[in-house]
């Protein structure tokens, strides 16, 4: 089984990780050792940071002892020993930040968390007289609700009386329609022979009536037939003779037609004869010949 970390450990493998020009991390410092787990290296890795820049502040604390190496080895131990001690400043300025910072956030938080506190009890105690009023409230509901349950129980108590002599009230109302409804429809059925004997008297006279009317109908038609045989035979005739005007006026217009196309014919050959005797006298004046003493003219 193998032994714990110890500070010692992690401490000596944070100095060697520095001096190698690596920044010591709880990884790294865990690969050094080669074993520990990061709960165990944690604290001891940030007891060595807290201790680094007193550390740093001796310049014996990280300085290799005086040998023998040759020049260019004591060169890079230097080299290596300035970058250890810039890491060692830049880490320690770093954990100076972050130490503010938190310390800055804890005060935050803590004015918040006093803030949120007196809210809580601000609320605690409106909510507490709220409460009281509540109580108050409901005591007054119970006491208003009693009041109105007694009311209620008392109108529930007059309504079912009301009911009750409501209830009698409709059954007598009821006896009184039954016998006054048997009375009217006695009177109805009376009334309805009636009526019916007066339907009858009313169909036979009706009857009579309509034969009178039918006769009389039947005479009418005779009369309307004998005058409308009389209009046919008037309208034939009045026909008849517009047809023989018509044919006269026909034979008038085809002789009006017949001379106006003669007519017609002549004003057409006189145009023509005028038309042919402006042409000869345009050809003799521009012949230099008067039209009067053209041979034409003297023919």
């Amino acid at each position: 089984m193998s032994r714990g970390i110890t500070e010692q450990d992690v401490w000596k493998a944070a100095d060697a990780l520095l001096l190698e020009g690596a920044r010591p991390t709880i990884e790294r410092v865990r690969l050094k050792i080669g074993r520990g787990s990061p709960n165990t290296v944690s604290p001891h890795l940030e007891s060595w940071f807290a201790r680094l820049g007193a550390r740093i502040a001796d310049p014996q604390a990280f300085r290799a002892p005086e040998t023998d190496a040759p020049e260019p080895v004591r060169d890079l131990a230097r080299q290596l020993w300035e970058t250890a001690q810039a890491l060692a400043h830049q880490a320690a300025e770093t954990r100076a930040l972050q130490a503010e910072d938190q310390a800055r956030q804890a005060r935050a938080e803590r004015d918040a968390q006093a803030a949120e506190l007196a809210r809580v009890q601000a609320l605690a105690q409106a909510q507490a007289a709220e409460l009281d009023a509540l109580r108050l409230q409901l005591a007054a509901t119970q006491a208003a609700q009693a009041e109105r349950d007694a009311a209620q129980a008392r109108a529930l108590a007059a309504a079912q009386l009301e009911r009750e002599q409501l209830r009698e009230h409709a059954r007598q109302e009821q006896t009184r329609l039954h016998e006054q409804a048997r009375g009217e429809r006695e009177q109805a059925r009376l009334a309805i022979d009636e009526a019916h004997a007066r339907a009858r008297d009313a169909e036979r006279r009706a009857a009579a009536d309509m034969d009178r009317e039918r006769q009389a109908r039947q005479r009418a038609g005779q009369r309307l037939a004998e005058q409308a045989r009389d209009s046919a035979a008037q309208l034939e005739r009045e026909r008849t003779q517009a047809r023989t005007e018509q044919l006269a006026q026909l034979e008038r217009h085809a002789r009006l037609e017949a001379r106006l196309a003669q007519l017609q014919a002549e004003r057409d050959r006189l145009e023509g004869e005028r038309l042919r005797e402006r042409m000869r006298e345009r050809r003799a004046g521009l012949a230099g010949v008067s039209p009067r003493h053209s041979p034409a003219r003297r023919k």
